[in-house]
């Protein structure tokens, strides 16, 4: 039996080790995910290319969550206006709205990225858990962003390129362009990133301690020996029983009065009380 209880225990290490071992490389790569999805997330919110000219625009220009380029001359420079940093200059309040938003998810995972160093420090699922609710939060907030942002597109800027068709959740004449088309691949990636990060840390587990694998592989090993006889055995050893005493009875002989064992009715000694002869 201890040769087999042994045996569980290395095969339960083992296997622990390469779930451990899988662990590790599924949180690996959610660090370069996030990594990833952060530096997209800080280019789509810099970049002015989120609705643009067509062919069929009367304007040449693009706008952007708080930049507008916008040129006169068809192969001419463009003219950009708008600072992050100034929102009077940024052209309407769903504009300002959208960037606000759009901003902290960028933020939030740029802190998730340094809160990964937290591992040196704290347990992994604790690390998980901050980086998944920094991560959901994000996520929700590019949500709401791209949600909010077409609501300025009445704006008289955006109407001067896209036309007079153009209005809330209108484009009119104009097209949605490749920053907003990232931005919303964005958000199914933040979701997927974050339940990953909450489901890795409810699957962080530490190696057993000796004691309790020896024990758990012993009882398992006993039931499965037991089921194999035909016969289901309860493998918890119970303390041993007390020796009870022997109970003995007298009788009269020829001799005087012995003592008897009633389990086995053998007689060990008699003795005559009144010679003290042994027999």
């Amino acid at each position: 039996m201890s040769r087999e209880i042994a045996y569980s225990t290395e095969v339960t290490k083992l296997r622990h080790k390469k779930y451990q071992w899988a662990s590790r490389v599924i949180t690996v790569m959610w660090a370069i995910l996030t990594i990833c999805f952060a530096i997209l997330n800080a280019v789509a919110f810099v970049q002015p290319q989120w609705l643009g000219d067509t062919t069929e625009s009367p304007g040449v220009g693009f706008f952007g969550l708080y930049e507008y380029c916008e040129t006169l001359q068809v192969d001419g420079d463009y003219a950009c206006k708008g600072d992050f940093m100034s929102f009077t200059t940024i052209l309407n309040d769903s504009f300002r709205a959208a960037s606000m938003l759009v901003g902290i998810s960028a933020l939030l995972f740029i802190i998730s990225i340094i809160c990964i160093l937290l591992f040196f420090f704290l347990k992994a699922d604790k690390v998980l858990k901050i980086c998944g609710w920094l991560q959901l939060i994000a996520s929700l907030c590019i949500t709401v962003g791209c949600i909010v942002y077409p609501s300025g597109w009445d704006d008289s800027m955006v109407r001067r390129v896209c036309g007079k068709e153009a209005g809330k959740y209108n484009w009119g004449r104009c097209n949605m362009r490749w920053a907003f088309i990232l931005s919303i691949v964005l958000i199914f990636d933040g979701f997927v990133l974050s339940f990953l990060a909450f489901m890795l840390a409810k699957r962080q587990a530490n190696l057993l301690p000796k004691y309790k694998e020896e024990k758990s592989a012993g009882i398992a090993n006993a039931a499965f020996s037991s089921s194999m006889n035909g016969s289901f055995v309860n493998p918890v050893m119970y303390p041993a029983e007390e020796k009870q005493p022997r109970h003995l009875s007298t009788f009269t002989g020829p001799y005087g009065q012995d003592e008897v064992d009633k389990d086995n009715d053998n007689v060990f000694e008699v003795y005559d009380k009144d010679q003290d002869i042994r027999l």
